[in-house]
């Protein structure tokens, strides 16, 4: 498995064109496009991502400290297609799974996905040729949706409908629609999912920065514009800073200046949706009103 990205591989008895592979662990991680029964698909066929060591210590955090599913092949795999269903059920913009079967046997963990053509939103952010009036259109989008996500998030207790790894580099541009891939892990504790929805926002925020350069703060204003509840938008600054961790969450409950000792990159995200926040509230007052 010494292929690169775009090379042609055979899998499972099909003819496919590498999209990606893993070669940190076992190397049997790969994601590869192909044509099956008539239409174009995904095959994502789960390996072991990284060394044994650092694979178990990943697991133990992951379990036990940050409270997410696990990182075995056969785990991810079924996770990522409970949550695809799970999300497209409730009309979420995610690639379908499709029940079909690959041609030869293969003894790895797979599923089987429709083809969503498109860049990944981030690097549209990052790319300049990108008008700027596009990247507003596509992100008020996105923001109701992901409102929607949030509200129903926390009225159902699901922390599934929570994005476990938020980031733009998890969204396809489909001709304007932003389709999220990429869901294999997942958080597991639903008395939690306030708390987890605050980190979500806070890591899409901070990618947002990471992407978006010059333009990130006028991309952030017309997310939070079109984010319907404010109202959990300024929760983030009391959340999201060191909320992944439940232990340290409790913590907190204390011991609230911790809230401001968090990763550098969630301090910078909530003091930056703070000001969008704020800047939002001045627009929205009617002229003359502080009169």
């Amino acid at each position: 498995m010494s292929e690169s990205p775009g090379a042609p591989v055979r899998v499972a008895g099909l003819d496919a064109r590498l999209l990606a592979i893993s070669r940190r662990g076992d190397g049997r991680h790969q994601v590869v496009s192909a044509r099956l029964d008539g239409r174009d698909v995904v095959v994502k066929l789960y390996g072991r991502k990284r060394p044994w060591f650092p694979t178990l210590a990943r697991s133990f955090g992951h379990r036990f400290l940050v409270g997410k599913t696990g990182l075995g092949a056969r785990t991810r795999c079924a996770t990522e297609g409970r949550l695809l269903r799970l999300w497209r059920e409730h009309g979420f913009a995610v690639p379908e799974v499709l029940d079909l079967a690959l041609p030869e046997p293969d003894p790895r963990p797979y599923l089987i996905l429709e083809q969503v053509d498109g860049r990944t939103v981030q690097t549209e952010l990052r790319d300049p040729a990108v008008r700027l009036e596009r990247l507003e259109t596509g992100i008020a989008l996105f923001a109701a949706d992901w409102c929607r996500r949030h509200a129903l998030a926390e009225l159902l207790g699901e922390p599934g409908l929570v994005h476990a790894h938020p980031s733009f580099s998890h969204l396809l541009d489909r001709a304007g629609e932003w389709v999220t891939f990429d869901l294999e892990y997942a958080y597991t504790d639903a008395r939690r999912v306030e708390t987890l929805v605050a980190v979500e926002i806070a890591g899409f925020v901070a990618s947002l920065l990471r992407a978006a350069g010059p333009r990130a703060g006028t991309l952030l204003r017309a997310l939070v514009a079109a984010y319907p509840d404010h109202e959990r938008l300024a929760r983030v600054g009391r959340s999201a800073a060191v909320g992944r961790f439940p232990a340290v969450d409790r913590l907190t409950a204390h011991l609230p200046r911790l809230r401001a000792s968090g990763p550098r990159k969630n301090r910078d995200s909530v003091s930056a949706l703070a000001e969008a926040l704020a800047a939002s509230s001045r627009s929205s007052v009617p002229t003359g009103a502080a009169r």
